[in-house]
């Protein structure tokens, strides 16, 4: 690929990239709306459908975002090989912090749910 297709496509990729984190912090904002304002009227099944719905979507956006992510460190490390005079602050570390943050933001929604079902009175 030249320089250019391949800048285009970092772009893309990072275009991409943006979108799942879009879906991912969606449905993390409905799951914690949702548990603030209603999650202790819920059933113990309807908890369970809602949780292991918004665990399938938010880690099919991770899992969405990482791997458009590591596509982009890709290009960008072959855009910086054709030509060492561009540089992108995409790299490897940055998606592996990513993906620290959206696997905390999916765990801490779910303690967030059971801190509304099981409050603690001091």
């Amino acid at each position: 690929m030249t320089e250019a297709e391949l800048i285009e496509a970092t772009a893309n990729y990072q275009e991409l990239m943006m979108g799942w984190v879009s879906v991912y912090f969606t449905a993390l904002s409905a799951y914690v709306i949702a548990s603030y304002m209603a999650g202790d009227k819920l059933t113990g099944s309807q908890v369970l459908f809602v949780s292991i719905g918004f665990v399938i979507l938010a880690t099919l956006a991770t899992i969405g975002a990482i791997g458009t992510g590591s596509n982009m460190v890709q290009f960008a490390k072959e855009i910086e090989a054709l030509n060492p005079n561009r540089s992108f602050m995409a790299s490897t570390p940055i998606v592996n912090a990513a993906t620290a943050l959206l696997a905390g933001g999916i765990i801490g929604s779910l303690k967030f749910m059971w801190d509304v079902r099981h409050p603690k009175f001091d």
